[in-house]
């Protein structure tokens, strides 16, 4: 099937002495590695994350879908949600907001009592991943965590 895992050390790959400053800005450091794959998909997960996970269902889901982007997420308590990035999501669980550590989390739909908080496991279609990053690399009001 042509899969395969490729393992990328973080390093100084831009100019000037900045490393990595979150995940946007590691995958956008090393889009010409991506690009040289021409993968029709990207999976993206936290390097400091440690259990077994078979991605092939979330895949399949995302494909079934039709979606350009899955956040794989958990339902946490509202309270605890200001410690993460958390989404908000409509009735067909599109996401309609990401926002990282909110002081007033979005409520899961259905359960106001809890937030859906990101796991850091991300499937894009590669064009949209590339898209959305060189979209965020001209926003000069972006975070710098992620360009």
């Amino acid at each position: 099937m042509n899969e395969f895992v490729d393992l990328l050390p973080a390093q100084q790959r831009m100019q000037g002495e900045n490393w990595y400053r979150g995940t946007a800005d590691a995958v956008t450091q090393n889009l010409d590695i991506i690009r040289r794959y021409k993968a029709e998909y990207v999976v993206i997960l936290a390097g400091d994350h440690i259990y077994k996970q078979d991605y092939s269902r979330m895949l399949i889901d995302h494909f079934e879908k039709g979606a350009r982007c899955t956040v794989a997420c958990m339902p946490v308590p509202i309270e605890e949600a200001t410690a993460f990035g958390v989404m908000a999501v409509d009735e067909g669980d599109k996401i309609i907001e990401f926002v990282e550590k909110p002081a007033n989390p979005p409520a899961m739909p259905g359960d106001a009592t809890k937030s859906l908080a990101s796991m850091g496991i991300y499937i894009f279609n590669a064009d949209y991943l590339y898209e959305l990053l060189e979209e965020d690399d001209k926003d000069d009001t972006s975070s710098p965590r992620f360009r």
